[in-house]
């Protein structure tokens, strides 16, 4: 039997659900509830972080002799760019691994509509900016629906793909052990290839790729834009502090990059300076807070002030 664990942030790890058939992909609805693909029960349970509760939220047949469900999601976005509350928000979209099929599911798994079928075996989904869905179909073809299905690209065994911030794509291929990135019309851009077995893909909030190398037992980051390493922090006086991020980019990557700080009755800015291509920035500030939060581009950390 499979479990779900959660890594905390201090490293340490904790049983989320237990006595699960084959768990493979999980998405995170709205109110916290962790969506799972039990694989061996061809179905998808919800579990309560809090309680560890376990219900079934959808059943699917299965009528083939392959094995179950894959991995589940994307969750479409409950409001659009104006903040009205769009007619599928919440929905789940569901690759029906053995039968070929994508569904789209309510929030509550309750009802589904068929977006695609007469596929091999998909495995993996993706929504761009223009709101269309990426399929990865192990039968060897990365599929867009818009919402017609149209192939994309032919690949040897693709299992997932992700869609960063600017439009490119990334799937993963078990059949040449690689990741293979397109840009947005869909061409070839470049591979990433010697991966043991690449089982599963994410990006953080600076578009950095994670990986899972199933062969050697490793998640491993690709950084594309940047990344936070622990910040310097100066005591000046009393409750007076000069913190510095320090941000390490990748080769190439000369975006501007802003920095916000925290804000609250209870800090004083006192200066801020952005970062430069060849600079981190700094953050002068006032505070009897034993910590900060600050952002970069997007990326936030919670900084520990000196006593």
């Amino acid at each position: 039997m499979g479990s779900v664990f959660a890594l905390n942030a201090d490293g340490s790890v904790q049983t989320v659900a237990s006595g699960l058939s084959e768990p493979e992909g999980m998405v995170v609805q709205a109110d916290d509830r962790i969506l799972v693909a039990e694989q061996g029960r061809n179905r998808i349970v919800a579990v309560d972080p809090h309680s560890h509760a376990v219900t079934v939220w959808r059943t699917f047949q299965n009528r083939t002799s392959g094995a179950g469900i894959d991995g589940i999601g994307p969750i479409l976005p409950a409001r659009d760019a104006n903040g009205q509350a769009l007619a599928n928000g919440n929905d789940v979209v569901v690759p029906d691994s053995p039968n070929g099929v994508v569904w789209l599911v309510s929030a509550d798994g309750k009802s589904a509509i068929q977006l695609a079928s007469g596929m091999t075996r998909p495995v993996g989904a993706a929504r761009d900016a223009a709101g269309r869905l990426l399929i990865a179909d192990e039968g060897g073809t990365l599929w867009r629906l818009d919402p017609a299905k149209q192939r994309l690209a032919t690949l040897p065994t693709p299992d997932d793909v992700v869609v960063t911030q600017d439009a490119h794509l990334f799937v993963n291929t078990l059949g040449d052990n690689a990741i293979h990135e397109f840009d947005p019309q869909g061409h070839p851009i470049r591979v990433l290839s010697g991966i043991g077995q690449p089982q599963g893909m994410a990006l953080d909030r600076a578009d950095n790729l994670y990986y899972a190398a199933m062969t050697g037992g490793q998640i491993v980051r690709l950084v594309r834009t940047f990344i936070l390493d622990p910040p310097h922090v100066v005591h000046i006086a009393s409750n007076r502090f000069t913190v510095c991020p320090v941000i390490r980019r990748a080769s190439g990557f000369r975006a501007p990059l802003s920095l916000t700080t925290e804000s609250n009755a209870r800090i004083d800015i006192l200066q801020l300076v952005q970062p430069g291509t060849g600079s981190s920035g700094a953050a002068e500030i006032q505070t009897a807070q034993p910590s900060i939060r600050i952002d970069v581009g997007g990326q936030s950390e919670t900084v520990p002030l000196s006593p």
